[in-house]
């Protein structure tokens, strides 16, 4: 299954620090797989494909590190020479391709995070907005179920349904359209 986001988006949206990102990772992951299943779910509600067939993908060959310049994908033949995408919910840019060799991207910039070999490696602009949606849904799924535990005051409830309803119309509006193009 394709994740459209990362630990690090959902935690960013909660205002988690790297060590409460650590310590909720279960959690966060399984918001991520609901966003994620919510997303391909409502593109086939509008009678489209899921978004991880339509964006262009491959998997890394070789781990990605944080603030990396080149990257070596297993088949990059379907991404463009100067493009954008998503490494395992990391959104990045890149410049080129490598001359001698076209499955390495090079100028890339944007990576926040390590990626392990194997990961998925999506190209478009498609794969950006979803990893904004996915970030939102997640986020709103993690305070939920976190409400479930804690009685706090309305605030807490607000945030999350804000993050719950801006996600879910981005998503009908984008599944609705089929493209960002």
């Amino acid at each position: 299954m394709v994740y459209y986001c990362s630990t690090s988006d959902t935690g960013a949206r909660l205002g988690l620090n790297s060590a409460q990102r650590t310590q909720a990772s279960s959690r966060l992951n399984s918001g991520i797989r609901r966003a994620s299943i919510d997303i391909d779910q409502t593109f086939r509600d509008y009678g489209r494909d899921v978004p991880s067939k339509s964006i262009a993908d491959t998997t890394a060959n070789g781990a990605v590190s944080a603030g990396a310049t080149t990257m070596t994908l297993t088949n990059a033949s379907s991404f463009a020479t100067i493009g954008n995408g998503n490494i395992d919910g990391d959104s990045f840019v890149w410049t080129g391709k490598d001359a001698s060799n076209s499955n390495i991207l090079t100028g890339v910039s944007g990576i926040s995070a390590d990626h392990a070999t194997g990961v998925v490696v999506q190209a478009g602009e498609m794969a950006h907005i979803l990893r904004e949606i996915c970030a939102d849904l997640a986020a709103a799924y993690y305070m939920e179920d976190e409400g479930t535990f804690q009685t706090t005051g309305a605030e807490g409830s607000m945030r999350g349904t804000t993050l719950r309803e801006r996600g879910e119309f981005s998503l009908k509006r984008l599944a609705h359209l089929g493209s960002v193009d």
